[in-house]
């Protein structure tokens, strides 16, 4: 099948059940009318990673997925009923536009005609559709996790705390993550303590703050779901992250011990605390960003971690924010 041939034909079906089309960044078409947004993707053999790489952008849009290619196997069908793609092969693709043309999707209008109308049909007044904008998907070069929310999801979660959203950024916030480990026993009389540990955190490159959180998908490059973004330049140099996450870990991995020792006859309780040493601890550090959506509505500010959709802060803003 000829891929722009096909892109075509559909775009003049689409038009003619009333749909608005476009050429997105994630899709050979977008359709859209009302409520309803069809992205659809011509790729003339695919596969799992295809179909996945597919459903995550089309998700991010909150919109409908249909893949077309020549044909599908039995397990890439069933990975796309998961997903909730919609699949087009040869034979369905002939089938729709077949009843498209007996329908006459497909006839050339001269430009200025009217379209012929069934008898008795009253004149309607021409209205164009409102199209809905849709913010290009951007691709952008910057060590960071995923962009898991997008921007859909991440108004509904904002507008449910600060009210309909006056104004909305992706931010892009700088991160000195680490990774650690450290074994080391500390004697006390006759009694070793294991003070064995390791984990991950970071230091906020803006704020100084520690938080022992662990993030997977961290890559070189990623999507983003919006052309107004931010990406935050650290404040906090990684020399003083460091020594931070150093003295965070210490305190997390300190142990306060009780002891009992006979003594004659008597038993002599006592508390003893061990830390580990800090030359002791093996710290793995790098920069990466983690993306944070700031939602404003009228009187406050919502930020949510654009990884996992929780709610960071919530702040008081006024109308001067937005001058």
């Amino acid at each position: 099948m000829n891929k722009q041939a096909v892109i075509d034909i559909l775009r003049k079906i689409f038009t003619f059940y009333g749909y608005s089309t476009s050429s997105p960044d994630i899709s050979d078409l977008l359709a859209e009318k009302d409520s309803e947004h069809l992205f659809i993707k011509f790729e003339p053999s695919t596969n799992i990673n295809s179909i996945r790489h597919f459903s995550d952008s089309v998700q991010r849009y909150g919109g409908k997925a249909i893949q077309i290619s020549e044909s599908f196997d039995e397990k890439v069908r069933s990975f796309a009923l998961d997903e909730g793609l919609v699949l087009w092969d040869k034979n369905e693709l002939e089938s729709r536009v077949g009843r498209a043309v007996l329908a006459g999707a497909l006839e050339e209008r001269p430009e200025g005609r009217q379209v012929k109308r069934e008898a008795g049909a009253q004149p309607s007044v021409h209205r164009e559709i409102p199209k809905k904008e849709y913010d290009k998907t951007i691709r952008i070069f910057l060590r960071s996790v995923a962009v898991n929310i997008g921007k859909p999801d991440a108004l509904s979660i904002g507008e449910a705390k600060a009210g309909k959203a006056k104004y909305q950024q992706l931010k892009f916030i700088p991160i000195w993550y680490y990774r650690y480990s450290f074994k080391a026993q500390k004697k006390f009389k006759s009694r070793m303590i294991d003070l064995t540990g390791d984990g991950e955190g970071y230091i906020n490159a803006l704020t100084g703050e520690n938080s022992f959180n662990k993030y997977q998908d961290i890559q070189d490059n990623t999507l983003v779901p919006t052309q107004n973004y931010e990406i935050k330049q650290p404040k906090v140099e990684k020399k003083d992250a460091l020594s931070r996450a150093v003295e965070a870990i210490v305190r997390e991995h300190t142990k306060q011990v009780r002891i009992n020792e006979m003594i004659g006859d008597t038993i002599v309780f006592e508390n003893k605390v061990f830390s580990p040493e800090p030359q002791d601890i093996g710290i793995e550090m790098e920069l990466i960003h983690i993306p944070v959506w700031e939602i404003r509505g009228k009187s406050e500010a919502v930020e949510i971690n654009g990884y996992d959709g929780k709610i960071v802060a919530v702040k008081t803003c006024n109308d001067a924010d937005f001058v």
